[in-house]
């Protein structure tokens, strides 16, 4: 019986015959960013992977629309909305600047939504990505249960690859 099992288990390990290159051919890589070191730490991936690959790479940031159930809601203006609108419109220029000097097949689009890690997946969609470049914070412990993983949720739900760059050992909490 045992060695029944072990063989099926081996049957089932593709060979590098079997496994279809074409698959493989990545041509428009995604990287979302919160303009979080972490986050400029997969962009910086995100840029070296499309350079080296000759893919063209969008940069996504998408701005957290309030829940009602977080605040109320006149506790945030329509001025304080555009103001962060505004803030991270430069931010992202910046940052779309600064990856234009490494490499320049690289465009940028910028989203609101209530839960960001869903607009990253229909935005890959969308875009036709066939590579998502995301960073994660690295928490652990009772941090990462009580604020979960988006990582972890795009990694589920992703229509593509994904590359998770991860935090340095030091900025983990």
């Amino acid at each position: 019986m045992k060695a029944s099992i072990e063989t099926s288990i081996h049957a089932e390990v593709p060979t590098a015959q079997s496994v279809d290159i074409s698959k493989f051919t990545f041509s428009h890589i995604l990287a979302p960013t919160d303009f979080s070191p972490n986050s400029d730490k997969a962009v910086d991936c995100a840029v070296q992977l499309a350079r080296r690959l000759g893919a063209k790479l969008t940069l996504l940031h998408i701005a957290s629309e309030p829940s009602p159930l977080d605040l109320p809601i006149e506790a945030i203006s329509a001025e304080e909305s555009e103001g962060w609108k505004k803030e991270a419109q430069k931010r992202m220029a910046d940052q779309l600047a600064r990856a234009k000097l490494q490499y320049q097949e690289v465009d940028s689009v910028q989203r609101t939504a209530l839960h960001p890690r869903d607009e990253i997946i229909g935005v890959a969609r969308e875009l036709s990505a066939n590579l998502l470049v995301i960073s994660t914070h690295g928490y652990t412990g009772w941090k990462h249960f009580l604020l979960g993983s988006d990582a972890e949720k795009i990694l589920e739900h992703a229509c593509c690859p994904t590359l998770v760059v991860r935090s340095d050992a030091t900025t983990r909490h």
